[in-house]
């Protein structure tokens, strides 16, 4: 019986729901450092007169953007009571599953292995090879090994991909009300720095999340048109979909709503014309793309995989999120009609 893959093997390894929890239970440890740890060094970089006021809105809005995301994730249990549930779901072991195999298994290692799966023990890579290969032998089922580490339970990619996109806005949110606490507390005139909050959060969330989500939803359709199961198939197609989508129309799609529909909310000067050629003239006056908005697409990369089924993704998608909250919550912008006001944030 030839041994398999590597690639297989990699992928079963990362399955292991002790793997993803223990993912999961470091990420707000490992969140929190990564912001302070930001916040630290983008202070220490400003202005010495501005250092005060920067210290306080970078603590401000990563403690609401961090705090937002651990959330939406978690959910919130008070006193062993759940609040709510996140909007992330671990894989978890399925017992009677397990006690099927071991009552087939004859191979001393392979039950010993499947003993530490069943109480919540990590394999090493060579020990989930050595496994897979042995119950693809002993029970002539390739398809056995998901019995002991089992596929993450999937409640179908548009189910996914919406938990995802409200998974995403919510950082996004919680870094905009953080902004503006930070200016509260800097007793800056925090009414004029609102726009372009609402703004770049508008910009970065349907730039960098739903509309990428949308590109997602439109290749898991096509997969499913034609009854595709492939893991690897699916998350090509849907990554496929990001990249037409959310890579190539995102930014200009996220400045024609800002530009036609969000900025004459806030400015009556700038009233929504009625003729269309000139709804899409110095689209990317205000906020233009850049390099750290296309990096930022790596997020729709891990919700892809996530989505294809790779769940242990999922515990790390809060921080690559988290950079679109911190982004709104500073209200940037990068074009020529950037507000004074707005650059000393």
């Amino acid at each position: 019986m030839p041994s398999v893959s590597s690639v297989s093997v990699l992928g079963k390894y990362l399955d292991q729901p002790a793997l993803v929890k223990k993912l999961y239970d470091k990420m707000p440890a490992i969140l929190t450092a990564s912001a302070a740890g930001y916040g630290a060094y983008d202070t220490y970089n400003s202005p010495d007169e501005n250092k005060k006021k920067k210290a306080v809105k970078n603590a401000s809005v990563l403690a609401f953007t961090v705090a937002s995301a651990l959330l939406a994730t978690r959910g919130l249990n008070i006193n062993g009571k759940q609040v709510f549930e996140g909007l992330i779901e671990l894989p978890h072991l399925h017992g009677h599953d397990i006690e099927k195999v071991l009552a087939k298994v004859t191979d001393e290692k392979s039950r010993t292995l499947i003993e530490k799966v069943k109480n919540n023990h990590i394999l090493k890579f060579s020990d989930v090879r050595y496994l897979m290969n042995n119950l693809n032998k002993e029970m002539n089922d390739p398809r056995a090994i998901k019995n002991v580490i089992p596929d993450a339970h999937n409640h179908g990619p548009f189910a996914e991909l919406l938990n995802l996109s409200v998974l995403g806005l919510v950082p996004v949110i919680g870094g905009i009300a953080g902004g503006v606490v930070g200016d509260k507390l800097c007793k800056e005139d925090w009414k004029k720095q609102i726009p372009n909050k609402i703004k770049e959060g508008s910009y970065q969330y349907l730039n960098n999340i739903f509309l990428c989500n949308v590109g997602a939803g439109l290749g898991a359709l096509v997969m499913n048109k034609f009854n595709v199961q492939s893991r690897a198939a699916r998350f090509v197609a849907m990554l496929s979909g990001v990249v037409g989508v959310g890579l190539v129309a995102g930014s200009t799609i996220a400045n024609f709503v800002g530009k036609n529909y969000i900025n004459p909310l806030f400015d009556k000067s700038q009233k929504r014309t009625a003729n269309f050629k000139d709804m899409f003239k110095n689209l990317n006056s205000e906020r233009h793309p850049e390099a750290l908005d296309l990096s930022l697409h790596i997020d729709d990369i891990a919700s892809v995989g996530f989505v294809s089924g790779l769940k242990w993704i999922g515990p790390v998608l809060p921080m690559l999120y988290s950079v679109s909250g911190y982004r709104a919550g500073i209200g940037y912008r990068n074009g020529k009609s950037l507000k004074t006001d707005a650059k000393s944030n």
